[in-house]
């Protein structure tokens, strides 16, 4: 069998290339510290999703907190690129001075996409909480980084908040600027477009009603010109802005209704919140065209509506929409749009479901949308409260059958008597749609998953598809943060990435197939920067949602 990661860095990084360096922009510091680490250069083929360094290999850039750390400043997060060519390992750090206080926010939103159109990923870093330099307010910022064939051109950088010219709104105090990110090419001009959730923002007097900031990209990377700014009191946006409807908590960009332009899906998982007992949350998609998000034909579900397709009074979608992901499960050429509630009712509390609103012309539907829970023929786990099923997920065809699979975690799964132990589950497409049969599902305990299933480690907390060994195919990694390694101080994991090999297997649709290693922030550690709770976040099509 191929090794999967085969090429892709283990172990300790080697000595530093060079110190911690310091790229500011507009009074905003970012350091960069570059590690360097022998590879031999990879070429792979097929569809990639996070390939800086432009090998048809994915890279794996994931997002830790800081535990210990040699800096004059207060790191507010670190993000770890590992490449599968570039001989070398970047450490990505936020900081705030240490007189102006912050929080562990540097990369709770990661996403790759190519916004220059140059072949070459470019990684966008949400940063929730950052603190505006005009008036104080903590209200949010977005850094990019462009790819090239030496790996992410960190020199190059550029720095966008609510404050920056021509970006729309202004920056107020927990807008959230940059909680959640999605990539993909809304006006079809072949350059990844960017969008930018900032759930928190204030529409006129009603406080967290939330917005969506899309930025289009060029030729020489994004821009401000010609940016959308969406929110529910607009007339092409469903619904109507609402105090805590959190609009914009979560996004997607991908393909639902085939033609040339990628459509965005945006989630606002507290719409309705307390006004009503049968389902909350909404899911809006709206279409892409050549001039950008179109003004016209926008559709909605709320949890309410897609309620009845559970076929269960006791299953009520709670905070639909939390969670996000777009692709085509039944081959047609339409996209599905999946979304998480992991705080459903199934009935047990936050035991959580999965809902996947069918690809079609007309948009979203109530009349076509499938409910899946732990309780669904095949799908693998007990339920139980507090289980969290749908608390992240990724879609990619894992199977090589031209159909999306969806991996779902369930970081809260207890394993025997080990509760938050966590699991995930491979649902694979099918010609009618998202199915259990030939499910697939993982906790520690699984033979060779490496370590054991733990209270706490919260295995599924992250997932990614990616294609890391280059075959064309798609693997799969899975984020513990709560898992403890050898070193650790207790109480402060350093969390671990786990991949799997994507691989057909003979006479059969395909699988996951675990290989027994892992990454832990351990592994990380350089003179400069301990890691706590390493992929927190990983960066791939969209990112956003619940941080477990």
């Amino acid at each position: 069998m191929l090794a999967v990661l085969a090429g892709l860095p283990f172990g300790v990084p080697a000595r530093a290339a060079e110190d911690i360096r310091t790229i500011t922009r507009d009074g905003f510091d970012l350091l960069h510290h570059r590690v360097a680490k022998p590879t031999t250069p990879m070429r792979g083929f097929g569809g990639t999703r996070s390939d800086f360094d432009g090998d048809g290999v994915d890279d794996v850039a994931a997002m830790s907190d800081p535990l210990n750390y040699n800096l004059a400043d207060s790191p507010t997060g670190i993000v770890s690129v590992r490449y599968s060519s570039a001989p070398q390992v970047d450490y990505l750090i936020g900081i705030v001075p240490l007189t102006e206080g912050g929080c562990v926010c540097f990369g709770q939103a990661l996403v790759a996409g190519d916004f220059d159109g140059d072949r070459y990923d470019d990684l966008a870093i949400g940063v929730p909480e950052e603190v505006d330099r005009g008036n104080r307010a903590h209200a949010g910022g977005v850094w990019v980084i462009p790819g090239s064939r030496a790996g992410l051109v960190v020199d190059s950088a550029i720095h966008i908040n609510q404050s920056s010219p021509g970006i729309p709104d202004t920056a107020e105090n927990y807008d959230w600027f940059g909680a959640a990110l999605a990539a993909g090419d809304i006006n079809g001009d072949a350059r990844d477009d960017l969008a930018i959730g900032a759930y928190g923002e204030s529409v006129g007097s009603k406080a967290y009603a939330g917005a969506v900031t899309i930025l289009f990209g060029g030729s020489t990377g994004l821009a401000a010109t010609g940016a959308q700014h969406l929110q529910q009191d607009l007339a092409a946006v469903p619904g109507a802005a609402e105090s805590n409807d959190y609009f914009g908590y979560s996004l997607a960009i991908g393909k639902v209704d085939g033609n040339r332009y990628q459509d965005l899906v945006i989630g606002a998982p507290l719409e309705n919140n307390g006004a009503s007992w049968d389902g909350t949350g909404m899911v809006t998609l709206m279409w892409g065209g050549p001039a950008g998000v179109s003004s016209t034909g926008a559709t909605s579900v709320t949890g309410a509506a897609a309620g009845p397709a559970t076929g269960d009074s006791d299953v009520i979608p709670w905070l639909l929409g939390e969670v996000l992901a777009i692709g085509d499960v039944n081959g047609d050429g339409l996209g599905e749009v999946v979304a998480g509630a992991p705080g459903a009712q199934t009935p047990h509390l936050n035991g959580g479901l999965v809902a996947v609103f069918t690809g079609r012309t007309g948009g979203l539907s109530a009349g076509a949308v499938r409910i899946i829970t732990q309780r669904t023929a095949g799908v693998p786990g007990d339920p139980e409260n507090d289980d969290r099923f749908g608390g992240s997920l990724a879609i990619g065809d894992v199977t090589r059958d031209g159909k999306a699979d969806v991996l779902i975690g369930a970081p809260g799964e207890s394993i025997g008597s080990q509760a938050e132990a966590g699991m995930v589950t491979l649902l694979k497409g099918s010609a009618t749609g998202l199915t259990g049969t030939g499910a697939q599902g993982f906790d520690q305990n699984h033979a060779v998953v490496p370590d054991t299933a733990e209270r706490g480690d919260r295995f599924g907390s992250s997932v990614a598809l990616l294609n890391l060994d280059g075959t064309g195919g798609l693997d799969a990694l899975v984020g513990s943060v709560g898992e403890e390694v050898s070193g650790d101080f207790p109480g402060y994991e350093a969390g671990s990435l786990v991949p799997f090999h994507g691989v057909p297997l003979p006479g059969s649709p395909g699988a996951l197939t675990p290989e027994n290693t892992s990454w832990s922030g351990q592994t990380m550690r350089t003179e400069f920067t301990w890691h706590m709770r390493y992929g927190l976040r990983i960066a791939g099509p969209q990112s956003g949602g619940p941080l477990f």
